[in-house]
């Protein structure tokens, strides 16, 4: 889409080797329709065989991570330089409208008669707040796939967005450090995921596409993302619906690292400059925009390795379960429903008494390398420890993933191994040191990767 200007991983370092009229009176007012309380399993995503997990934030806790995101608190930028940016977006964002709540980022907006303005955009009242995030100077990349589940509000001047900046834009300016628009969203084309590139090429270039799925998508979670080479980009909505076009270019724009934005704006250029009355928020109502994950892959010239049974379909078959005091029996099965993809799933639990269960798969006659564990997983309660871990000797000290705590299945890995013997043992191994219903653990679709 054309517009003036809007204004990637693994922190800064690693993956570079790798957005007035007078408000209306206040009515009484309305409660938040379903504010951060979306029940939903997590989007399931797989980027198939030959990609790497750089970075994710999975948005768990109860604050934003600030080691990866800087939160906008003004309607100027201060890295663009401009106000309402660019685009003559009706918000004014701020820290309060930025909040991680129940496995989930949730940036809201809502109707404000404060007028708010920052100093250098005198004159320039707003008629909203809402809320904008960014990670420049802290993840940064160049290509790969750029991935989030997000949901995005309904209603008239919604104009949710993940996208990102060349992370030159302080020095080159817009265009031409480049923009990449991996989703934008308005209500009067409510089925569509719109994506977009800008560049400098004698003035300012732009190229769009979109994807379309046939139904209104703010009414669920959807996966979007963009498949970033040296000479390509590929839009996608829930990895099967391919945007209508391939984005080729050899732009130095799109040769370079970027950095990632969120944001929840309203009206502006995207929907004809319409006046803040007309925008579907009533006052007392906030409108949320959610979002589950963010991932970053790169290509890592991986392979997956077939595994038995790796999302135990057919009982514990290919599996061994070790206890040191004999209450592995107690502690896992194979569980039916709930799973991340088909029937079944592995569950440690607490039964009845402490315990500590390993259980895991060997595999030989692996090829001399570097190998890494992934599989899918939720996580509540409390334990002495729970480890997603593989190692290459049944003596041998394992590369260890710790579990956290995860209401949604989220996708780990464990550390690199290195196999010079040809065999590895790799699993789940727990421990617990109570009775307590509230303790489990499930893991499902086990993958082995050789790097």
């Amino acid at each position: 889409m054309h517009r003036p200007l809007r204004a990637g991983l693994v922190a800064a370092g690693l993956l570079t080797t790798l957005s007035g009229c007078s408000p209306e009176p206040e009515a009484a007012p309305v409660e938040a329709e379903g504010y951060g309380q979306t029940q939903q399993g997590e989007r399931a995503y797989d980027p198939g065989a030959g990609w790497s997990l750089s970075w994710q934030d999975d948005f768990t806790g109860t604050a934003l991570n600030t080691g990866a995101w800087n939160v906008l608190t003004s309607n100027w930028d201060p890295v663009t330089n401009n106000c309402n940016f660019g685009t003559s977006e009706l918000e004014f964002p701020r820290a309060q409208n930025v909040a991680v709540a129940n496995g989930k980022l949730i940036i809201s907006a809502e109707r404000t008669a404060d007028n708010p303005t920052d100093s250098r955009c005198p004159g320039q009242y707003r008629s909203f707040y809402s809320g904008r995030i960014h990670t420049k100077g802290k993840v940064e990349g160049r290509y790969g796939k750029i991935v989030a589940s997000i949901k995005v509000p309904p209603g008239y001047g919604m104009w949710p967005a993940f996208w990102t900046l060349g992370s030159n834009i302080q020095s080159a300016g817009w265009p031409a450090a480049g923009e990449i628009d991996i989703l934008e969203w308005k209500s009067t084309e409510p089925t569509w995921m719109k994506s977009a590139v800008h560049w400098h090429n004698g003035g300012n270039a732009d190229w769009g596409t979109g994807a379309s799925r046939g139904v209104d998508l703010s009414q669920d979670f959807h996966t979007y993302e963009v498949e970033w080479t040296a000479n390509t980009m590929v839009f996608r909505l829930d990895k099967d619906f391919v945007s209508t076009a391939t984005f080729n270019h050899n732009e130095s724009e799109f040769q370079q690292n970027h950095y990632l934005i969120l944001n929840l704006a309203l009206g502006g250029v995207w929907y004809g400059n319409p006046a803040p009355a007309s925008i579907d928020l009533a006052w007392g109502a906030k409108k949320t925009m959610e979002v589950e994950w963010v991932r970053w892959y790169q290509p890592g010239g991986s392979q997956s390795l077939g595994l038995t049974n790796a999302g135990f379909e057919q009982g514990m078959t290919g599996w061994n379960t070790w206890s040191p005091n004999g209450t592995a029996t107690a502690a896992f099965s194979e569980t039916y429903n709930g799973g991340h993809s088909g029937s079944f799933h592995l569950t440690h639990w607490t039964s009845a008494a402490p315990y500590e269960a390993w259980t895991y798969q060997t595999k030989s006659g692996l090829a001399s390398g570097n190998y890494k564990l992934r599989a899918w997983f939720r996580k509540g309660g409390t334990f002495d420890f729970a480890r997603f871990q593989v190692k290459n000797c049944g003596d041998c000290a394992p590369a260890i993933t710790n579990l956290g705590t995860y209401g949604n299945y989220t996708l780990l890995e464990t550390p690199a191994i290195n196999v010079t013997n040809g065999y590895l043992e790799f699993g789940l191994h727990s421990k617990s040191p109570a009775h307590n219903g509230a303790n489990f653990i499930h893991m499902d679709d086990v993958e082995l990767i050789k790097l």
